[in-house]
């Protein structure tokens, strides 16, 4: 803040002086004004009520719904989504972290990791709706208000899809006047939404976005996402017919400020997270196989996949000495090795493997191993694409440009149908697995197997003697609850948020 009373190079007025002037100030003028300041960060509503103000507007909902995906330098749907699978392991002391990753959440009323993401979420959902409203009341003042409303609904069908694969199949969504000021008494308390409405929400929000906007990727692939939810594979095989290989749409970061930080970065560099290994593993004696320190290729026992064994291009890492936990091992995730690394929210390759699930599910696997194959033959150049600072760093590192070799049906030689579709089931989510690593993809997959495949929860999630706590096991949690600061609301039903239920 500059100085009002003084001014560089000028010259000081004697202290006697310089007490009259400003007495005589005093004299003529309101004191209350001296020592008003005016923070530019913060406006009254009313400074929002115009036209210029409404791309600020639209800006503050994205970020207010990246925040709560990707984070502000801070837990957030990423990384909350990461631990409680088979990605990231427990590297501090936080109980909400240990609750998390042991699959064992915290009573509400105790908090949870998530829940700060679930607060911006439904944030960013009422900027959102008060925004729209906005554009309504200046459109005629405005360059492309289609193209805000367009932004702003793929946004608001994207946190609907979030928080149904983050959170319990019974998340209420309240609302708010569209105009004027929010009084508390003026809210409309909303009821439990279930995994399905969610995603049918989703898809006629991001149906909405592309009436506007028909080429839009982010959409495309969006309402792909939330179709897959929903079991309807040829739909959203249809939706990304048009999505190009080398689309990314990233959610940036910087080192402008602390909370416009990669959150992964910061917490693996702050040792929080460690990334994982055979995660659910026991060994020969029965003991939990360490998910921080384990260099195993293979663990039959272990339900979560060899992300740092496996040696993979698409999940580059490094030793990063202790964790917070200075006993824990920490390995930093060299797809995002600087605050300033951003996070790819959709992109082509994830249309690809749409495909190719979609492909799985009507029987066509030669299809299917094609449209995987695809994505492995080019990936030298998806991969900067996908993550434009990555590390291309390991433990024992290959020589030239990533890699990675054809895969063959894995089908091929096994008895039963069954087996088969299994074996190639198992294929496709390890390759959308690698692909999406570190991106908030791995829970609503998980959850998916479970749910649309009706796998056992036990085969898909981590289960067994859990390493960190002597004695214990992993829970049945697969999905957060929603945060006990919505106990006020009389239409949401604490019993019908099931952790537990994917």
């Amino acid at each position: 803040m500059s100085n009002i009373l003084g001014w560089k190079g000028s010259r000081t007025l004697p202290r006697l002086v310089f007490a009259g002037v400003f007495a005589l100030a005093l004299a003529g003028c309101d004191t209350d004004e001296i020592v008003a300041v005016e923070d530019p960060a913060q406006l009254l509503p009313d400074a929002a009520e115009t036209p210029a103000a409404v791309p600020a507007l639209v800006q503050g909902a994205v970020r207010q719904f990246e925040g709560g995906y990707s984070g502000l330098g801070d837990d957030a749907f990423v990384s909350s989504s990461g631990v409680i699978t088979d990605e990231f392991a427990w590297g501090d002391s936080f109980t909400t972290r240990f609750a998390a990753d042991r699959r064992t959440l915290q009573a509400p009323v105790l908090t949870n990791i998530s829940d700060v993401a679930f607060s911006r979420l439904h944030q960013s959902r009422i900027q959102i709706l008060r925004t729209l409203a906005a554009i309504d009341r200046f459109e005629d003042d405005l360059d492309d208000p289609d193209a805000m409303r367009a932004t702003l609904k793929t946004t608001d069908a994207y946190v609907r899809v979030t928080l149904s694969e983050g959170w319990c199949g019974a998340v209420p969504f309240s609302t708010v006047p569209a105009e004027g000021p929010i009084d508390p008494s003026t809210i409309v308390e909303g009821p439990g939404q279930s995994v399905v409405q969610m995603n049918e929400a989703a898809v006629a929000l991001f149906d909405e976005a592309l009436a506007i906007d028909p080429a839009s990727e982010l959409a495309l692939v969006g309402k792909a996402r939330a179709l897959l939810n929903l079991g309807r594979y040829a739909e959203a095989e249809a939706a990304v017919a048009d999505v190009t290989d080398t689309f990314v749409h990233h959610i940036e970061h910087s080192t402008n400020t602390s909370v416009q930080n990669n959150s992964l970065s910061s917490l693996i560099d702050n040792g929080r997270y460690s990334l994982a290994n055979l995660e659910g593993g026991t060994t020969a004696t029965g003991t939990a196989l360490r998910p921080d320190n384990n260099t195993a290729a293979t663990n039959a026992t272990a339900e979560g996949l060899n992300f740092r064994s496996a040696q993979d291009p698409r999940v580059p890492y490094q030793n990063n000495g202790g964790c917070f936990t200075g006993s824990i091992q920490c390995w930093k995730y060299n797809n995002y090795p600087m605050f300033t690394a951003d996070v790819p929210l959709a992109s082509g390759v994830e249309a690809r493997l749409v495909e190719a699930e979609a492909a799985l599910q009507r029987g066509d696997f030669v299809t299917m191993l094609e449209r995987l194959n695809y994505l492995r033959a080019r990936t030298a150049s998806l991969l900067p694409l996908l993550y434009p600072e990555q590390d291309q760093v390991f433990p024992a590192p290959t020589a030239g440009a990533p890699s990675l070799a054809p895969l063959t049906d894995p089908g091929i030689g096994l008895l039963t149908p069954a087996e088969q579709f299994a074996a190639r089931r198992a294929l496709v989510f390890r390759e959308r697995a690698f692909w999406m690593f570190g991106t908030g993809h791995r829970q609503g997959d998980l959850r998916r197997l479970v749910r649309v495949y009706g796998l056992p929860q036990a085969q898909v999630w981590p289960t067994g003697p859990y390493f960190r706590a002597a004695g214990s096991n992993y829970g049945t949690d697969v999905a957060y609850p929603v945060p006990f600061n919505e106990e006020n609301n009389t239409q949401f039903v604490r019993a019908q948020c099931v952790t537990s239920a994917a």
